[in-house]
């Protein structure tokens, strides 16, 4: 595992990252990918285990995908989606939050194009897509980009709350009142997604901010794990892992544990130090829906 560090990290002791990605029990081969992209400097870890120390200045991405579909290569738009999103940030190199929202919804939307045109080039990628789960960071502002139902989660003072809103037919439904909560685990449909990178020209990006405070911990993953592992038990081993690399070992190991039938891939970052404010007292993290854009919107910009 390629450890990155530098003496100005320890005193500052700003973002400490790690990831780990893991084929599971049941699959043949891994359709999830991940990408930790230090913008500052034009670094991408992306193997399949990685652990990454980030020092000031501090433009980040972090970005989970799900791929599906595909004749012969579904893992294709999952790794092309991340790729892309890497690129189309690095291009703009942007040095402001306002500037890297704008850079985040151009670099999903341009990694749906690249995907839906991918699958038109050949049988092999046709009906492929993928879900795109993007954590990017300026400051002490988090930006999230949501497409699918890849999950982003915020532990602060042990408590666990998740910070994305899956885009599925059973989340649509939850929140119509047309489907109880109850009901919910059983529902036939519940793999329905509503959103995936690839699928349609039209895309619609779910865009949030989340203010960061000291020592909080950010989990992206894909349902590989979420599935499969209750919230209290992954917010219990976040807080008994403080170190990301143990973390995100922990959840693939107890993903696993409970059957590991798809691929689960985790990304866990902790973020420490006098850059940011120390968390008021049950100050659970609030979250704040930015706008959902249209790809035809964005590309007319």
């Amino acid at each position: 595992m390629p450890v990155y560090r530098s003496s100005a990290f320890e005193r500052a002791a700003s973002v400490a990252m790690a990831a780990r990605t893991d084929v599971g029990l049941s699959r043949d081969h891994n359709e999830d990918a991940f990408l930790i992209s230090d913008l500052a400097r034009g670094l991408a870890h992306g193997s399949a285990a990685a652990q990454v120390l980030a020092e000031p200045p501090l433009t980040l991405s972090l970005g989970v995908y799900d791929g599906s579909g595909g004749a012969s290569s579904p893992d294709a738009a999952s790794r092309l989606a991340a790729r892309t999103v890497h690129a189309a940030l690095t291009r703009a190199a942007p040095r402001s939050s306002d500037a890297l929202e704008r850079s985040l919804l151009d670099a999903i939307a341009a990694a749906g194009r690249a995907v839906l045109d991918n699958a038109r080039r050949g049988p092999e990628h046709r009906s492929s897509g993928t879900t795109a789960t993007v954590a990017a960071l300026c400051d002490e502002r988090l930006l999230l980009a949501q497409v699918g139902d890849s999950r982003a989660y915020l532990l602060r003072g042990g408590a666990l709350t998740q910070i994305s809103r899956d885009q599925t037919l059973v989340q649509s439904l939850l929140e119509s009142g047309k489907l109880q909560p109850e009901e919910a685990a059983t529902f036939e449909h519940r793999g329905v997604m509503l959103q995936a990178l690839g699928l349609r020209e039209q895309l619609r990006i779910a865009l949030s901010a989340v203010e960061l405070r000291r020592e909080d911990t950010l989990l992206l993953c894909t349902d590989g794990l979420s599935d499969l592992i209750h919230d209290q038990h992954i917010a219990a081993t976040l807080d008994a892992h403080p170190d990301p690399a143990a973390a995100s070992s922990a959840l693939i190991d107890a993903a696993l544990a409970a059957g590991g039938h798809d691929n689960v891939t985790v990304v866990v970052a902790r973020f420490d130090g006098p850059w940011l404010a120390p968390p008021a007292r049950d100050s659970a993290p609030q979250v704040v829906e930015i706008a959902k854009f249209s790809e035809a919107s964005i590309r007319r910009s």
